[in-house]
């Protein structure tokens, strides 16, 4: 009778070893964290149905905009650093000219207004080298006209 409690208790060792070691070998995995992107993901989290007429009218370099936007790090997804929701007025910049963020600058070109967009922006793209995710939305967009340059002057 010992032998086969013995037998049994071995078995039931083995059988929990084995379950234990899938479940610690995924959860040392997890530790790690999300991976940080190497390259601006662009993610079209909402597009109206004006976006797809033929002349939309799409954001590019030199146009001002205004948006509402939050952001996270990447590493800490849900506590936002950063956002002017609730603000009384949306951010405006000029699109292309070093005001906001690189990611910003890449991720934003090419919207229309009432697009929402959720930006996977890696380190090398923010101002302060940590990878963050920021959804934006396009609340105005005011087309600039071209500057034009001065006679005898270089554009170099």
């Amino acid at each position: 009778m010992v032998a086969r409690s013995n037998w049994l208790l071995y078995c039931c060792i083995a059988l929990f070893g084995l379950l234990l070691e899938g479940p610690v070998s995924v959860l040392a995995d997890q530790s790690s964290g999300p991976k940080k992107p190497k390259k601006l993901k662009i993610e079209t989290t909402y597009e109206p149905a004006a976006c797809h007429k033929k002349n939309a009218k799409k954001s590019r370099k030199g146009d001002e905009l205004s948006v509402i936007y939050s952001g996270a790090f990447y590493t800490d997804p849900d506590t936002v650093f950063d956002t002017n929701i609730g603000k009384p007025e949306p951010l405006k910049f000029t699109l292309g000219v070093g005001k906001v963020m690189p990611g910003w600058e890449e991720g934003l070109s090419k919207m229309c207004l009432g697009e929402r967009r959720k930006l996977s922006i890696p380190g090398d793209l923010t101002f302060n080298g940590e990878a963050a995710i920021y959804e934006i939305e396009l609340k105005s967009l005011k087309r600039k006209a071209p500057v034009a340059s001065s006679p005898g002057k270089s554009e170099l």
